[in-house]
């Protein structure tokens, strides 16, 4: 019997891959009293320092800049607050960086060899930063309610 892949997959089985898969890494990463958990991110001026340096090295060619704007590659979202970045919780768009955009056609690649966790973490502190307050207090709060159904 031969299995073919279907046509199309719908773009919200792919949403609740992700969160299947990021409860799954969740729950396996051993939890417990291994000190704080890294999200929801709050952003220090330390974590946005040294994220500013890695996104200028490592995702300003694509997504320009979330202070400034300019030019980003087809398909890559602007990080300030008119894009959709924060639409999203940290440890989603943590995973996204790390492992690449589970989406087929995505040009978004894995940065899981050049990158620690922890310097994603700085990365989105640093975009978070340049965000409105409005805007941080609205996804930090979505972040934490992920975080809580993760949890549960």
């Amino acid at each position: 019997m031969v299995l073919s892949a279907p046509a199309r997959v719908h773009p919200l089985s792919l949403v609740g891959a992700s969160v299947a898969l990021a409860a799954l890494l969740a729950a396996c990463s051993g939890g417990g009293d291994d000190g704080p958990s890294l999200y929801p991110i709050e952003p220090t001026a330390a974590q946005a320092e040294a994220g500013r340096a890695l996104y200028g090295a490592n995702c300003i060619a694509c997504h320009a800049s979330p202070e400034t704007g300019g030019e980003r590659v087809f398909g890559a979202p602007a990080h300030d607050a008119s894009g959709h970045t924060w639409h999203h919780p940290d440890r989603l768009l943590a995973g996204w960086v790390l492992d690449g955009l589970p989406v087929q056609g995505s040009a978004m690649p894995a940065f899981r060899e050049r990158l620690s966790e922890q310097q994603v973490v700085d990365i989105l502190a640093y975009i978070k930063s340049t965000w409105p307050e409005d805007v941080r207090v609205w996804q930090t709060e979505g972040s934490a309610h992920y975080e809580e159904q993760l949890a549960e």
